[in-house]
């Protein structure tokens, strides 16, 4: 009894869907042979399009409520942006708007960041002294609702506008984490970011403990004059630790200018996507290197190391010699663009990846540590039944406290072995061996 179902798109059906299949159709065939000729395009594609039109049809004549048009097939535009990965996402007519209105650029927020993992909407990390943080939020958390709303199908962008807002907007936040049996639900309030984004502190004969918490506007300033501070005492300059633990955050245009207090013109990171306009290589800013001489760098990392923090490791590993020290890096590192429809909605798309100078790639993967961390006391703990005794951090870690960290003791004590073992050869021994000619070019089309 079962014919095709195609066939029965050939008999009249309600203006609605035949409006429905026609736009779709037409919108499609525009698109593709605007990008390849009419030859070009495989009869396989024009198979999946009538697949796509044949559910389309199905769930129109046949879904308990009538839908709109329009949201089946935004619906359907969302679902393929879905498939890509969690920097891509569709921007509806007024949300495309209200992403081009610069007026909102002083509201508050919670102080994360935000990404989907295994389909979950996922903290990368909240920045130390911020909103998120002082709730308790911690890396690796997945959210399950927001204000009592939940973030399934939700993407990163799209819940990161959930936390902006007006200073003191309260927000309800569910979620589960490793080591709790049952969600958690916890009420954060939004601020503006009073925070310094660099902390330093001279630690102990000749090292010194730099820590970035959220590269933004001046910080590559901040460091530098850290850098001339530690520079103009020769007699006592012995190493660096580089705190990018809990560093999510940062444009990649600042990771560059970071990073070149350290390697000068270096090769930073290389952007790689399909299109070879998308093929770039970005190299560092002469002027802004400060340290002529390298001293032994560790760089402390974690899961909640993201973005700019992993180019500017990635970079700092390669070209200057400096150790990874802790747990491997979340792996977010994309360029993505904006591409308008004629609706007034628009697609935002990652056109490249971010690959280290070692031609090493960020996003999905990740940077392993040269030297790992010790093992955390939750990985030994039993599942939690309640979470009411959750631990919140209170206040920024202070010297005593930065002591106190095990692994700012353990990149420490390398630090006084340095040269002594394979691991920790003088800088100038780890580097890349054959430099890589490239072109400096600014991240002016990313999106944050």
């Amino acid at each position: 009894m079962e014919k095709n179902k195609l066939n029965r798109m050939n008999t009249p059906t309600k203006p609605t869907f035949r409006r429905l299949v026609g736009s779709l159709v037409l919108v499609v065939a525009l698109c593709w042979t605007g990008a390849h000729s009419a030859a070009a395009v495989s009869s396989q594609a024009y198979a999946q399009l009538r697949l796509l039109v044949e559910a389309l049809y199905e769930i129109d004549s046949k879904y308990v409520t009538e839908k709109k048009e329009r949201d089946l097939i935004y619906g359907a535009i969302r679902g393929m942006v879905a498939s890509l990965d969690p920097n891509s996402s569709f921007l509806s007519p007024a949300e495309y708007q209200e992403s081009q209105s610069k007026g909102n650029q002083s509201e508050a927020d919670a102080g994360m960041e935000l990404s989907v993992k295994d389909n979950l909407l996922t903290v990368i990390a909240p920045m130390e002294g911020g909103p998120a943080w002082r709730a308790g939020l911690k890396a690796d958390d997945h959210i399950l609702k927001i204000n009592n709303q939940s973030t399934r199908n939700v993407t990163a962008l799209e819940a990161a506008k959930k936390f902006q807002g007006p200073p003191g907007t309260k927000v309800k936040v569910q979620l589960i984490r490793a080591g709790l049996a049952k969600p958690l639900d916890l009420d954060l309030t939004l601020e503006k970011n009073t925070v310094d984004s660099l902390a330093y502190y001279p630690l102990e004969d000749g090292y010194y403990y730099i820590r970035l918490r959220n590269p933004r506007e001046r910080s590559a300033q901040e460091l530098q004059q850290v850098l001339r501070t530690i520079q103009s005492n020769p007699s006592a300059r012995k190493g660096i630790i580089l705190d990018l633990r809990n560093t999510a955050g940062g444009q990649l245009e600042e990771a560059r200018r970071l990073a070149s207090a350290f390697v000068g013109n270096e090769l930073i990171y290389s952007v790689k996507g399909r299109q070879t306009e998308n093929k770039q290589s970005f190299v560092g800013l002469k002027d802004y290197q400060v340290l002529k001489e390298k001293l032994p760098l560790i760089i402390l990392v974690d899961q909640g190391t993201a973005r700019a923090a992993e180019v500017i490791a990635g970079a700092l590993q390669a070209q200057y010699g400096a150790l990874l020290m802790g747990y491997k890096t979340f792996g977010d590192c994309a360029v993505s663009k904006v591409f308008p429809l004629k609706d007034g909605s628009a697609l935002v798309v990652s056109v490249g990846y971010c690959y280290t100078p070692r031609d090493t790639l960020i996003q999905g993967k990740g940077l392993e540590p040269d030297i790992s961390g010790p093992k955390k006391d939750s990985d030994d703990q039993p599942v939690a039944e309640s979470p009411l005794k959750m631990e919140k951090p209170k206040k920024i870690p202070d010297l005593n406290e930065v002591m106190q960290d095990p692994l700012v003791r353990q990149a420490l004590a390398k630090l006084k072995n340095w040269g002594r073992s394979s691991v920790t050869q003088a800088p100038g021994n780890r580097l890349l061996k054959k430099k890589q000619a490239a072109s400096s070019h600014s991240a002016e089309d990313e999106i944050s």
